[in-house]
């Protein structure tokens, strides 16, 4: 299928397409032109079939809460054993299982559904709107993901564009995104942060400028911090509040406890605007004597108090990013915030405190990252080619192969430059052995408690050799997506090796999907013949 070619913002809490017509960025409008912002939400059936998404789905967030799904990008790629996926299992109404492989799943009626699965029917969505807008179809996207998504976070982002019938032409980080928006690469040298907390994660992120080149120089992050995060403490306020009131336990009382999670999200919105909001509940308490109404008098104050420890976090990120780079705040020449949650005047004033200067004006936050897609999915088509600027992206953590002990062997850096490519050399430890199996770890020390299981790599079908004298040649290949590809070939004879790769978090169906894809790169490779991607 031809057509234009979209940039996405697969956010946490909304998703934006935008296209470029005419050389320049254009949103696509969603809900009869009047907004952009669809609300990555999915609601369910009583059976498990998909009944609305976005707009429609999030109004069912108090009546429904068990069949509608949000939030879902922040245990996209997680395994079910992560600690985040514990959290996760607390703060979310709809139930979450696991799956194959130490995977995550939901559990919606009769049917099951992945993270990826959930998120492909948001995409469908912004590509339904994008055909009702553009007059034509189209399947061909550039999709955006945090800056310091994992392996199977970001495999698992394609494999959502991929169960919604889309050509995912490439994995773009958010931060590089937002600064091909305002057109850095494009103008004189400088140093860049992007300053991006959205609804469910947060990255920062140091880019330099030269004579076209967008060069990131470090990344951080966590994808577990975000305005969301700000809506829960607001939500134990008043949960505490309440049963101080009511003298009840509200976790014994879910209709309550869903009442009050869904007023968190404008509770925020309207004291970022008012420095006093006063709420009414009607009839909340089942039950109760006095009628059960609720109100509270909230105040700016109180907001800044509750979002104070969720903000200084990201500042300690700021701080290691920084260090990373080798600069410091007043180094930094220009600053971007990215993401809905840097509308909190608190967030503002931290922003310019911490590096001195005001931030770039004249795009929408929640808006920037998915006009920046788009500028890259249009260059990728070729259409202006010459002057797009050229992107140097990096990894967001280092990629270590497990040894002896707690003992980490880093084959990749954390912030090296995108595409790169590593190889190691592999023995048997005993007489005939036939099977090699290494385990691959992502994080940021060199112990492997202080980093996270990736997975296992399974090399098979050796030839019989005494200890140590084969010599299995490992090339760990990191893409332009920040995806790893693995292929193995013994030096001495130089066979290939069969090699299996198994990601922790994605179920067997995710990967033979990455096979299928992996296996048309190969194909489409002819300067390569003997490569194999695991």
């Amino acid at each position: 299928m031809t057509g234009p070619v979209l940039g996405i913002d697969l956010g946490t809490t909304t998703t934006i397409a935008s296209v470029i017509r005419d050389g320049i960025p254009e949103v696509i409008p969603v809900e009869g032109g009047s907004r952009f912002l669809i609300p990555s939400v999915v609601h369910f059936g009583e059976n498990g079939e998909v009944l609305s998404v976005g707009t429609e789905a999030k109004k069912q967030k108090l009546p429904s809460p068990t069949r509608t799904v949000f939030s879902i990008k922040r245990i996209i790629g997680r395994t079910f054993s992560h600690p985040d996926t514990e959290v996760a299992l607390m703060r979310f109404p709809f139930p979450i299982v696991e799956g194959s492989n130490d995977s995550v799943l939901l559990t919606i009626g009769r049917k099951s559904y992945s993270p990826q699965e959930v998120s492909s029917f948001v995409l469908q969505k912004a590509i339904e709107y994008a055909h009702r807008h553009l007059g034509e179809p189209t399947d061909r996207v550039v999709i955006t993901v945090p800056a310091n998504f994992n392996e199977a976070q970001r495999r698992a982002t394609q494999n959502a564009g991929k169960l919604a019938g889309l050509d995912v032409l490439r994995i773009i980080n958010e931060p590089t995104a937002a600064a091909l928006a305002y057109g850095f690469g494009n103008t004189a040298n400088e140093r860049i942060a992007v300053y991006d907390l959205g609804g469910g994660t947060f990255d920062m992120t140091i880019l330099e400028t030269r004579n076209k080149v967008l060069d990131v120089l470090s990344t951080g992050g966590n994808s577990f911090l975000g305005g969301d995060d700000v809506d829960n403490a607001i939500l134990e306020y008043l949960v505490y509040d309440v049963e101080k009131k009511f003298g009840i336990r509200v976790m014994d009382h879910p209709s309550v406890l869903n009442t009050l999670a869904a007023q968190t999200e404008e509770l925020k919105i309207a004291l970022s605007r008012n420095d006093r909001v006063k709420t009414i509940l009607r009839r909340l308490i089942p039950g109760d004597s006095r009628g059960g109404d609720y109100s509270i008098d909230l105040t700016s104050d109180l907001l800044n108090q509750l979002a104070t420890p969720i903000v200084k976090k990201t500042f300690d990120i700021c701080d290691r990013t920084l260090e990373e780079a080798h600069l410091k705040a007043k180094d930094i020449d220009a600053v971007i915030m990215v993401g809905g949650a840097t509308k909190m005047p608190l967030v503002q004033r931290e922003v310019l405190r911490y590096f001195g200067k005001e931030p770039c004006a004249g795009i929408e936050t929640e808006l920037v990252v998915s006009m920046g897609a788009a500028i890259l999915a249009q260059s990728l088509e070729g259409s202006y080619e010459e002057d797009s600027p050229v992107l140097l992206d990096v990894t967001p953590l280092a990629l270590g192969v497990g040894s002896v002990g707690d003992h980490l062997e880093i084959l990749i850096d954390k912030n090296e430059t995108l595409p790169v490519e590593r190889t190691n050399i592999f023995t048997n430890a005993y007489d005939d052995q036939e099977t090699v199996k290494i385990r691959i770890y992502q994080g940021e020390g060199n112990k492997k408690s202080e980093a996270l299981l990736m997975g296992e790599m399974t090399l098979s079908g050796l030839r019989k050799a005494p200890r140590g004298m084969l010599h299995i040649e490992v090339r760990f290949e990191l893409d332009t997506n920040g995806v790893l590809h693995v292929n193995a070939r013994d030096k001495d004879t130089g066979q290939r090796q069969h090699i299996e790769l198994n990601i922790l978090g994605l179920s067997l169906e995710d990967q033979e999907i990455m096979v299928i894809i992996n296996d048309l790169k190969d194909d489409a490779d002819p300067a390569d013949p003997e490569k194999e991607t695991a």
